[in-house]
């Protein structure tokens, strides 16, 4: 989803390599995986055979303006697809859109709306598949027109300069329509939304992406509750890694629209951003349970998008989870991902599915990590995890000959041809990271700092060369935090402190680096900073009180 302007202002903003190799949210790159699935992945085409009719549901969010229809019945389904389309529900949106127009075929914004519906979006992008279907909403809109206003003409106007002359989408010429419309109309909330998003989509430089923000402030500063311009400020906030604004909008955002599977979800990118890793963590899960209930009543046709936000939800609850030593709720959705999704998943899903390796070696039993069976040739990054994950049950049981077992097998993974069957130069980093960290692991164990220091350092600099640009990251956590803990145990005290606070810097809260900080206060003779760090380490950590040795952060 993430955009050639806003790469450039994370570069921007991303801080200096010697000081944050390890900022993993803040770095620009091309794909590992984007962080809410950005791609063509087709939406269902309404009308097959085996389609069930959609259904008008409560709680979907806030929807903002009305068609040009005195039918009740078609400006509840005009209404419910543009509470859709915030929602990125695009699919669902265009069968609401479909059903007022066969209530009102006079309808011109509720044929504008299915064409709105089938246009690029910061997740489904580039969409060409989708342009013939919207170029003809897009011309019966534009045909029963002449009854409108000023701004919903414009809004199809804008349209059509989005379709071009060709048969792919042209962003930036919809970019400048909106900005144009919402020059013309800035207190219309529902044109500085699109605005706003049309920037986000359209815009290839700092500068010409920079009026969303403003766009997107001004609503919220008036509408709060508007859901659409809450999710699409949360993206923005999260892109320029400065989530604390978005936090108190965030907040609103599930109760506004707890029905929206996604918008429900979408908090978490701000949570996990300012360190608020069980709040991540619940919203995903309840997200869960709203895509359930959503598709019990709905039962919306199959998409491979539909199906990779689900997937999308269970990696954030993980990671999240993890992050705070919540085994339950890491081990329960690794659990629910393995059952529902297939071990042959190509894309992003293997990397999601990474994390229920996180989750096994970091909470299972020591025994079922041991006995889970090898994933089959060709799963060749779950080969490696689970070496991972063996190598953390060991550290767990104290044992460094078997994590040093299991660094050296991921040594040899990539020494042989199943690193080069990973396809992914930053993939094959991903596996360097775990065998990096086991290393460290077994050296802290046996009192070798020096060797740990230089392990973790070298995990360190993959971590910060891979710059994977999504939400999780793929590796669970940052490893500076391991080399924070190596250098307090080898006397490096005044360094190991400013690692920590660099490594709490970058990721808010963590309840490790706190407990690792408090230990090199102490050390230092800080005694009241060390009791800060303690009391909010305890109060953030809710895990077993043996993963806090510095061996083990």
């Amino acid at each position: 989803m993430r955009k050639a302007w806003l790469a450039a202002a994370l570069a921007a903003t991303a801080i200096p390599a010697q000081a944050g190799l390890d900022s993993v949210r803040s770095v620009p790159v091309e794909a590992v995986a984007p962080d809410c699935l950005a791609g063509s992945a087709p939406a269902a085409k309404p009308g097959a055979v085996d389609e069930k009719p959609p259904v008008l549901i409560e709680g979907l969010g806030y929807a903002g303006f009305a068609p040009d229809s005195a039918d009740a019945r078609a400006k509840r389904w005009f209404e419910q697809g543009v509470r859709l389309v915030w929602a990125y529900d695009e699919a669902e949106a265009i069968r609401s859109f479909r059903q007022a127009q066969a209530l009102d075929p006079q309808c011109a914004m509720c044929f504008w709306g299915e064409a709105w519906a089938r246009s690029p979006t910061l997740n489904l992008q580039p969409r060409d598949e989708e342009h013939g279907a919207a170029a003809a909403a897009a011309s019966r809109a534009a045909s029963l027109s002449a009854k409108l206003g000023e701004r919903d003409r414009g809004l199809i106007g804008a349209l059509q300069a989005r379709l071009g002359k060709a048969a792919k989408f042209d962003n930036r010429a919809y970019m400048k329509a909106m900005a144009d419309l919402a020059r013309r109309f800035p207190a219309d909330d529902a044109v500085l939304v699109m605005a706003a998003d049309a920037h986000m989509v359209g815009a290839r430089t700092p500068e010409e992406g920079a009026p969303a923000q403003g766009f997107l402030e001004t609503v919220l500063g008036r509408n709060p509750d508007h859901s659409g311009a809450i999710h699409y400020y949360i993206h923005l906030t999260d892109f320029i890694d400065k989530q604390r604004l978005a936090e108190r909008y965030a907040n609103r955002l599930g109760k506004v629209a707890p029905a929206a599977s996604h918008l429900v979800h979408m908090p978490s990118h701000t949570f996990y951003g300012v360190g608020r890793y069980r709040d991540a963590a619940a919203v995903n899960v309840a997200a869960l349970a709203a895509e359930k209930a959503y598709a019990d009543k709905v039962a919306p046709p199959a998409t491979e998008y539909r199906t990779g936000l689900a997937a999308h939800n269970m990696h954030f609850a993980m990671e999240s989870a993890i992050m705070r030593g919540d085994g339950r709720t890491a081990l329960d959705v690794a659990d629910r991902f393995r059952k529902r999704f297939s071990t042959a998943d190509k894309g992003f899903r293997p990397v999601a599915r990474a994390a229920t390796w996180y989750a096994m070696g970091l909470h299972a039993p020591v025994r079922a990590v041991m006995e889970a069976p090898e994933p089959a040739p060709g799963q060749t990054l779950m080969r490696a995890m689970r070496r991972y994950a063996r190598g953390e049950a060991f550290a767990r049981s104290g044992d460094s000959a078997g994590v040093r077992r299991e660094a050296a097998a991921l040594a040899a993974f990539l020494r042989g041809p199943e690193s080069r069957a990973l396809g992914n130069k930053r993939i094959e980093m991903l596996v360097g990271i775990a065998r990096r960290v086991l290393e460290g692991r077994a050296a802290m164990i046996d009192g070798h700092f020096r060797t740990a220091t230089a392990a973790y350092r070298e995990a360190m600099r993959l971590q910060g060369k891979a710059g994977f640009g999504m939400d999780p990251p793929p590796f669970w956590y940052s490893t500076r935090r391991s080399l924070a803990a190596a250098l307090l145990a080898s006397g490096e005290k005044q360094s190991a402190r400013l690692q920590f606070l660099q490594t709490l810097k970058d990721w808010p809260n963590d309840p490790r680096a706190l407990f690792g900080l408090a230990e090199a206060e102490k050390a230092l003779g800080h005694g009241e900073a060390a009791a800060n760090a303690l009391a909010r380490a305890q109060k953030l950590w809710a895990g077993d009180s043996d993963a806090l040795r510095l061996a083990r952060l």
